[in-house]
């Protein structure tokens, strides 16, 4: 197996520069010999007082906040609930926090109206807090730490923030991040202010949750008399995660659950802890699906059963009316599928009624109450083709379900009253297939697509399905921190950025930024393919062309290799957290890349009859035995806290639905022997082998061939035995590694590999050939034969892009010439997609007429004379998000004629548009136009992206040599 890991790789280092994140500074510091107001020491914690008046959850956060300093000290802080008169009468022997809610609380309502606190900077605002040292709060105290909230929220928030600053995570439960340990706590004078949030509604949706976690469940609670584990004492973990990333908003379990149900306490709660509670798309009025079958007389059917349907939905906010509750409106088919019987006038009938049952039920006028349409499936096709609704209906328009955003508000529908708001997916069941076992979210890709929501008026609401929660972790935050401050991502790189300090904060400073490095490239990895896509046949990434099985492959392994000594390198009590969210994707997703990668290259192996066939094939049965271990382990962490909660099936799919069971592909053995030469001979870019050829060809080398593009030849054993060979060539610029060794299976040696450079000064000018011979030196008159084209071309010094090497030009898309050959107005958004980043327009740009407006210019320059050249753009996978202007980009070359190309098909709105399947399968929209003769010379490609809603990654110039991958040959160098 020595040829493929010699293979070169990419060089990944484990140390990478400081990121610092843009944010407010804290106002915490931790040593002995702080300033300021001490809150902790040894052995001393904070009292922390509320007011009876101030809400109940006010009160409860209080007693987290007691407990997080516990977590934090050691010692716990104690909860006191006191007025004014008993709190000024007191005579301190503790640190105090003043912990509430302006309007609601006289502790915070004294301090603002004697000046002391400035509640006016918060006051009357959403979900709005503010801390601060005051100092001489009445008289006989010097000084106290007070939290205070515009209301419930922001309260909540407020007291959660100071917790995470002292060093206590929100993942301290979901993700096991240990309290950082402090000895002393002080605060300094500096007043401490945020919000309001920059999308008001902001949340997650646990869906998709059996087996993980609703086996999970079953292990830690009591399951409801209905048979479901997601009762209260779950869901107070849930509340309290969600509070902790500064969100409001849940969608419960729904697959076996009944939220109201199941736990006749979980309503009253979540209103009490500060949730919004809804439902997802198909569950409308607050009553969930598995109610339905339960409760419903008669069918679902809107045209047969308008009494039953109508007296069930009735129920919903009769229930939920005093709880905190968005409604969702509209209806579809039972059970998450079409309707048969609706339609877009049935369905205003259907909203229209149900608009009037909430504003009669729960007694406010509609514009007061929260309720939501969900564009989503076959309802944004009623919306395209005309039906209406009130404005006071909050549309909330979707992704595909793999992260491409299908809409955004158009033209006045950004001015409704109730506003718009986004479902997004980070797990999902449906076509192409599911995607349910681990992380496979290219955060990059989210903050892409969010913030053209967002820039496109999408601030009202967003939800995030998130599957079993666990296993996605780090999208979940990434998600709920930009949902609560958008600018903090303003940059290009901010996914980065944010990535470091999220890292620091759960793990220290070791992991913050090697894990933001980490995690980058496991985003790039799998946007390339998701694991449960990898057993589409034939393999997408291919085994011959540009060794893209293999580098991908070896990516994977340098990526684990990085990962593994960070987290060796990191104190022991933060191991178990860093493996959980970091390490375990990578371990688990490198070892399902290599059961597909190895059994794909077996089979080119087979062909080559070579015997190291069977050690990869070995190999993958042992990585399957790995995979089962791995979710032993993740099920055996913290004395099996986990236990359960990994055990989605992810290999062996064969369509979209899951396979009942985790199975391997076939394997396919070499069995029969030798039938000749013992000695096999095979080379890069070919599937071919000596002895079926007595001469193999590679593809041809150049001065501007991409670093990653090494060529090489294998000398391996076909069958069972011992031989030597050594290797000549007839130029003697022309140097090969291992050019005489001996191949002996019976001590593993079974395939050599042997790498071949150039002496470019030494070469000759011009397109030429080597050759090299590969003699069996144990038997007389075997001997194979490699041809090594050569073009050593020069380009003009004067020359200024790419070169085109092995008569391919490929260029990453942000490596366009500078202004004003090209457009300063284009975004480069690093590490996005599958390769190097990508390119876009900003969300607000208007659609650009075809050949004009902001222009990307790539200059080029080719050598081969081609009669009929090709261009190939790669772009991301987005979707028409204005159904007005479908995404659109023109090209042309020196200056001819320009060429539009529509890279997604438009659809009534119902139905995904032609090619959708492959591209998201794939991770990119791929174009191959023609462009006619090319002569050698300097040239230069212009292309304009029309629409602010399309990105672009790469661009192939074709003069020949292009050969069938999954993501294109490597980039041609630049000059």
């Amino acid at each position: 197996m020595a040829p493929f890991s010699a293979l070169v790789t990419l060089a990944l280092t484990l140390c990478v520069p400081a990121i610092a994140y843009t944010e407010k500074p804290s106002i915490f510091t931790f040593s002995a010999a702080g300033t300021g107001y001490q809150l902790g020491g040894p052995s001393l914690a904070p009292e922390i007082r509320v007011a009876p008046n101030d809400l109940s959850g006010v009160k409860r956060v209080a007693n987290d906040l007691a407990l997080d300093f516990g977590r934090v000290l050691g010692v716990n802080g104690t909860v006191v609930v006191a007025d004014w008169s008993s709190t000024v009468a007191q005579k301190p022997t503790k640190p105090i926090i003043l912990v509430g809610t302006v309007g609601q609380s006289n502790l915070i309502d004294n301090l603002g109206s004697s000046k002391k606190f400035d509640t006016s900077s918060i006051a009357n605002k959403w979900e709005t807090f503010g801390y601060q040292v005051v100092q001489s709060p009445w008289e006989g105290s010097n000084s106290v730490f007070v939290i205070a909230g515009s209301d419930l929220r922001g309260t909540v928030y407020g007291v959660y923030d100071v917790s995470e600053k002292i060093g206590v995570s929100p993942w301290h439960y979901w993700a096991d991040v240990p309290a950082k340990k402090k000895q002393y706590i002080w605060a300094n004078s500096d007043a401490y202010t945020e919000g309001p949030p920059s999308v008001k509604y902001r949340g997650i949706f646990l869906n998709d949750e059996s087996p993980g976690l609703t086996g999970w469940g079953r292990t830690k609670f009591t399951p409801s008399q209905y048979g479901s584990p997601f009762v209260l004492d779950f869901y107070k973990l849930i509340f309290e995660l969600v509070l902790r990333m500064k969100g409001n908003y849940v969608w419960p379990a729904m697959w076996s659950s009944m939220f109201y149900l199941d736990d006749t306490r979980n309503g009253p709660t979540a209103t009490e802890y500060g949730i919004f509670m809804g439902t997802s798309h198909h569950e409308p009025m607050a009553r969930a699906d598995k109610e339905q079958g339960r409760f419903l007389k008669g069918s679902w059917d809107w045209r047969s059963n308008k009494a039953g349907v109508q007296a069930f939905m009735q129920e919903g906010p009769t229930r939920a009316k005093n709880w905190s509750t968005i409604f969702t409106v509209g209806m579809r088919g039972s059970g998450d599928a079409a309707s048969p019987s609706l339609n877009s006038q049935a369905l205003e009938e259907v909203i229209a009624w149900q608009q009037q049952t909430l504003a009669k039920t729960v007694g406010k006028p509609l514009s007061e109450i929260p309720h939501a349409w969900m564009m989503y499936k076959e309802v944004p096709g009623y919306w395209q083709k005309g039906m209406k609704v009130s404005d006071d209906v909050t549309i909330v328009w979707s992704d595909d379900n793999r992260g491409n955003i299908r809409r955004v508000p158009i033209g006045i529908e950004g001015n409704r009253v109730g506003g718009t708001g986004m479902y997004y997916h980070f797990d999902y069941v449906g076509d192409p297939r599911n995607y349910k076992w681990i992380n496979t979210i290219q955060l990059q890709k989210t903050w892409e697509q969010m913030t053209l929501a967002y820039d496109s008026g999408v601030d009202k609401l967003w939800i995030a399905n998130v599957g079993d929660l666990k296993g996605l972790e780090l999208p979940t935050a990434h998600f709920m921190a930009m949902a609560w401050d958008r600018k903090a991502f303003s940059d290009l790189d901010s996914t980065k950025k944010w990535l470091g300090v999220w890292g620091t904060r759960q793990w220290g400073e070791l992991a913050g930024d090697t894990a933001a490095s980490i995690m980058t490239r496991y985003g790039k990895l799998t946007a390339r393919m998701k694991y449960e896509d990898l057993s589409r046949t034939p393999f997408a990434f291919n085994t011959v062309s540009y060794d893209e099985a293999e580098l991908n492959f070896n990516e994977w392994t340098s990526l684990l290799k990085n990962a593994q000594a960070v987290h060796d390198a990191l104190p022991s009590d933060v191991q178990t957290s860093f493996w959980e969210v970091v390490l375990h994707p990578i371990v688990a997703g490198r070892g399902v890349y290599e059961i597909y990668t190895k059994v794909a290259l077996a089979g080119t192996y087979r062909g080559q009859h070579r015997v190291s066939t069977n050690k990869l094939l070995g190999d993958v049965q042992a990585a399957f035995s790995a995979d089962q271990a791995i979710t032993r382990q993740y099920h055996s962490i913290l004395n099996g806290k986990w236990n359960n909660v990994m055990a989605q099936t992810h290999i062996g799919y064969n369509n979209w639905q899951e396979p009942a069971s985790n199975s391997l592909p076939g394997l396919t053995w070499l069995t029969t022997q030798a039938k000749n030469a013992l000695m096999g001979v095979a080379v890069q870019g070919n599937s071919g082998a000596f002895p079926g050829s007595a001469s193999l060809t590679l593809p041809s080398v150049s001065p501007y061939i991409a670093p990653s593009d090494q060529r090489w030849l294998d000398v391996f054993a076909r069958d069972n035995g011992t031989f030597s060979y050594r290797i000549t060539s007839n130029a003697s610029f022309l140097s090969v590694t291992n050019a005489q060794n001996t191949i002996s299976t019976t001590s593993g040696v079974t395939d050599i590999r042997s790498l071949i450079s150039i002496d470019w000064s030494k070469a000759p000018a011009g397109n030429t050939a080597a050759s090299l011979s590969i003699a069996n030196l144990n038997a007389t008159g075997t001997t194979a034969t490699v041809i090594l084209p050569i073009q050593n071309n020069n380009a003009p010094d004067d020359f200024k892009g790419h070169v085109e090497a092995n008569n391919v030009v490929s260029i990453e898309a942000e490596h366009f010439a500078p202004a004003p050959a090209s457009s300063d107005a284009y975004l480069v958004i690093p590490d996005y997609g599958r390769t190097l980043s990508g390119v876009k327009l900003p969300p607000k740009t208007p659609s650009q007429q075809a050949g004009r407006g902001h222009v990307l210019s790539y200059p080029f320059y080719t050598f081969s004379t081609a009669t009929a050249a090709t261009l190939t753009v790669y772009l991301g996978p987005s979707e028409n998000a204005n159904p007005n202007s479908p995404n659109k980009y023109t090209f042309s070359v020196d200056g001819s004629s320009q060429t539009t190309v529509q890279t997604v098909g438009m659809t009534d709105g119902s139905s995904q548009p032609q090619g959708w399947s492959d591209a998201v399968v794939k991770g990119s929209y791929v174009k191959t136009n023609n462009i006619g003769r090319l002569n050698p010379g300097k040239h230069e490609l212009k292309v304009w992206l029309l629409e602010p809603t399309m990105i672009v990654t790469k661009l192939v110039i074709d003069v020949g040599g292009v050969k069938s991958s999954l993501m294109g040959p490597p980039e041609s160098a630049q000059v």
